[in-house]
């Protein structure tokens, strides 16, 4: 294993791959190392939905999402991998004019950005989306560049294609300690011998608590259950697939917290739950891999209604698997994206409640901030510091 390094990775999910493939990107291929306790995607990466939604009201974060969707889009042509991306766009339902109102402010943002968003009358859902009720809706909005991704892939392709450029990955490489020299560089200790090096972004996902108090930082951080449900196939969909009708797009009702979208012509509903439970308050346990908790329907129930409500089809199918997994949630929703405070090259890509989405521009800024001096965009909305004493 190498003992120096300009930049050591912590971390084998999507947002830590996806900094190293930045890195390599700009040119620092020979010089940069990832961690990988065991293998990579084993924490909340293998279990994620793969949803890319580009809605969100910060500046910060919207652009970080819609850079991720534009190379998510280009990935496999330059790597050869696979990575499963469907574009199928992305529907927000409106149930009352203050969801429509909060759509027309978010547009405004989107429209500052470049992100394509168009407003749709309840017919017009209805002729997107054939199987959903329209009752009780006033409008809604559509991203047609939305879709989901398979996460798994995703993370062998930014893998690939870092590797490709003379970066270095170690698999079951567990980091025991984190400490700074008197020199300034870091010092990063392993099962497998200790690396030294200038920079270390930690990309640490549920463990992101455990890795600062390694440096006596107090991560703003924490895991909580997300469970979502995988059914059995409808005839309804199989039919459409028979008849070679596109995939209808991911379906959000935002006063309901949930989604839907068509998995195997069955379909995948994603609830959010108001008071989920947090997990791994102390830490998951250094050899968690691949690991979820036991599913809990009942917590679901109102989601469950409100979506066969909405689409009566999904009342209609047996359920075929639920998921329940941790996934890492900040005190606002947002992820923690630049430098540690009162820690010299110590960089954070922490709080990803929507990893999948962010990891591709969170690994972007992170490799212009740290290879450049600057981020190119307005980072402020992501900023490690913005929270006050946690």
């Amino acid at each position: 294993m190498k003992t120096e390094a300009r930049v050591v990775v912590i971390g084998g999910g999507v947002v830590g791959v996806s900094a190293l493939y930045h890195l390599a990107k700009k040119g620092w291929g020979d010089d940069v190392v990832l961690l990988e306790k065991a293998e990579l995607t084993s924490g909340s990466t293998w279990h994620a939905a793969g949803l890319l939604p580009l809605f969100n009201m910060s500046y910060s974060v919207g652009q970080i999402h819609k850079y991720s969707v534009q190379l998510y889009g280009e990935l496999e042509n330059e790597t050869g991998q696979p990575v499963g991306f469907a574009r199928v766009g992305n529907i927000r339902l409106a149930m009352n004019q203050d969801r429509m109102d909060e759509y027309y402010q978010y547009a405004a943002t989107a429209k500052t950005i470049g992100i394509d968003v168009r407003f749709l009358t309840p017919d017009e859902i209805l002729d997107l989306w054939p199987m959903c009720n329209i009752d009780g809706l006033v409008g809604g909005i559509v991203h047609p560049d939305d879709g989901y991704i398979q996460p798994a892939d995703l993370t062998q392709a930014l893998a690939k294609g870092a590797r490709a450029r003379g970066a270095t990955i170690y698999r079951n490489t567990p980091v025991l300690n984190i400490e700074q020299t008197s020199s300034g560089a870091w010092l990063v200790q392993t099962e497998k011998g200790d690396i030294t090096c200038e920079h270390v972004i930690s990309a640490t996902g549920n463990y992101a608590r455990k890795t600062g108090e390694m440096i006596g930082l107090d991560l703003p951080v924490i895991p909580v259950e997300h469970q979502y449900i995988v059914t059995e196939p409808h005839p309804a969909l199989q039919q459409r697939k028979k008849d070679g009708l596109p995939e209808m797009g991911v379906l959000r009702e935002s006063d309901g917290s949930w989604y839907l979208r068509e998995e195997n012509s069955g379909f995948i509903l994603g609830p959010y739950e108001k008071g989920a439970p947090c997990c791994y308050v102390d830490g998951p346990d250094p050899r968690a891999e691949y690991e979820l908790f036991q599913e809990d329907i009942d917590r679901l129930a109102p989601h469950i209604e409100a979506a066969m409500n909405r689409v009566p089809a999904f009342g209609e199918v047996g359920i075929k698997q639920v998921y329940n997994g941790a996934i890492a949630y900040t005190p606002d929703g947002n992820p923690i994206i630049g430098p540690a405070w009162d820690r010299d090259n110590f960089w954070l890509n922490e709080g990803h409640s929507f990893g999948i989405t962010a990891a591709g521009g969170a690994g972007w800024q992170l490799a212009e901030w740290i290879v450049d001096g600057e981020p190119t965009i307005d980072m402020l909305g992501v900023e490690p510091r913005r929270f006050g004493d946690y």
